[in-house]
């Protein structure tokens, strides 16, 4: 994919989960085929930017000599799926979450009709424990109800409890029948898509409380998870090929080679005594770094209409306790499609404010430029609101 700040290529690691080695290979292509930068997504993938074109043409191969992929490109596609990151290290999460996840993997990889699904459509198989049932967001999730069943959960909607072999099959068949439909909006954009679906394939259901659906805050923990396990950030998901080598030699000298990622940007470490030091990662879990998401921005989203990391990193010390601040360079949101309290979105006048909503809801106030941005946001760490002063 082709960016403002060159080719970007993906990876993908099976169950989230990357060996030391495989860091360190890709931290040196980062180096020297890329800019050096590395984004941690909202899917638990990498991000590696800044390639020529014929480097990126050539990179797949890279990645599946490294057992990074597969050499089919449409399968590779059809595989990728959240899992829960701790499976098999949390004794709180279902213990046969990966061979549910190897389960639901297979049959998409085997069901070629699904290449036709929308390139951001995504499965989960959510095991919960440490990380609450629900915090994995997908279009269709296979979650675990406790006791070895299963359920599928499609937009707002929640099958039966049944074993994890026939959760899989039904999640198979909700795909099909988005694919069948002609549906251009996921589930996840609209959970009235999902009670359609259950409707086409005749599954029975019944609606999730909205309180089932736990805040996506919650993921990012920082610090001591238990047994062993040590997790830190990557600010707003965004990191140096350096920082990826750091994490790898803390891996493969402390702990037990794995790196564990998260779609809440962050690494988890097992093996540990203690919590590890890696330069740039935020092992505080007080810092407002922890409750701000932004996106690349201007310099290497071509959509992009105004700086964000930038303007989010200088945010941050005015940041009150338990509020949380999205800043998005255009209206997608592609760095948190959900709702924040606050969002910063750039637009050819400057940064419109859409409170307790996402990058394409209300604006109610727009800033001329940054200055503008920060001078309201000094006065909400003093009076406890943007507009205070407006």
């Amino acid at each position: 994919m082709e960016a403002a700040d060159g080719w970007l290529v993906r990876v993908r690691p099976m169950l989230g989960r990357l060996e030391a080695a495989q860091a360190f290979l890709l931290a040196e292509v980062a180096q020297q085929q890329g800019n050096g930068r590395i984004g941690l997504t909202n899917r638990a993938s990498l991000q590696l930017r800044g390639f020529d074109a014929d480097s990126a043409r050539r990179f797949p191969e890279i990645a599946v000599a490294a057992g990074l992929g597969l050499s089919d490109a449409g399968m590779e596609r059809r595989q990728t799926m959240l899992v829960s990151p701790l499976a098999g290290d949390d004794p709180a999460c279902a213990p046969d979450t990966v061979a549910c996840a190897e389960s639901l993997r297979h049959a998409l990889v085997c069901a070629e009709e699904l290449s036709a699904l929308p390139g951001k459509f995504g499965f989960a198989v959510d095991g919960g424990g440490l990380y609450a049932p629900g915090l994995l967001r997908a279009d269709i999730a296979v979650r675990s109800m406790g006791a070895g069943l299963w359920s599928v959960v499609c937009g707002q909607m929640c099958g039966p409890q049944v074993t994890y072999a026939v959760a899989v099959g039904q999640a198979v068949a909700l795909a099909h029948a988005f694919v069948a439909s002609h549906q251009s909006i996921r589930p996840q954009r609209d959970p009235k898509v999902g009670t359609e679906l259950f409707r086409l394939t005749g599954l029975e259901g019944q609606a999730l409380a909205v309180s089932a659906t736990p805040a996506q805050a919650e993921g990012a923990r920082v610090g001591s998870l238990g047994h062993g396990l040590f997790a830190l950030a990557v600010p707003m998901g965004s990191m140096t090929a350096t920082m990826l080598q750091d994490c790898a030699r803390v891996a493969v000298t402390e702990g037990d080679g794995i790196l564990r990622l998260t779609p809440w940007h962050t690494i988890v470490f097992g093996g540990l005594g203690q919590l590890p030091e890696v330069e740039g990662m935020v092992a505080d879990p007080h810092s407002p770094l922890l409750r701000i998401w932004a996106c690349s921005g201007v310099s290497a989203c071509a959509q992009a209409a105004g700086r964000t990391e930038e303007l989010a990193r200088s945010l941050a010390p005015l940041l009150p306790d338990a509020v949380c601040l999205h800043v998005s360079g255009c209206r997608k949101g592609c760095a948190h499609p959900a709702a924040a309290d606050y969002t910063l979105v750039a637009g050819a006048q400057g940064y419109g404010l859409v409170r307790n909503g996402g990058a394409s809801g209300y604006v109610q106030h727009l800033f001329a430029d940054e200055h503008a941005v920060y001078k309201a946001f000094q006065t909400f760490k003093h009076e406890g609101a943007v507009d205070a002063g407006l």
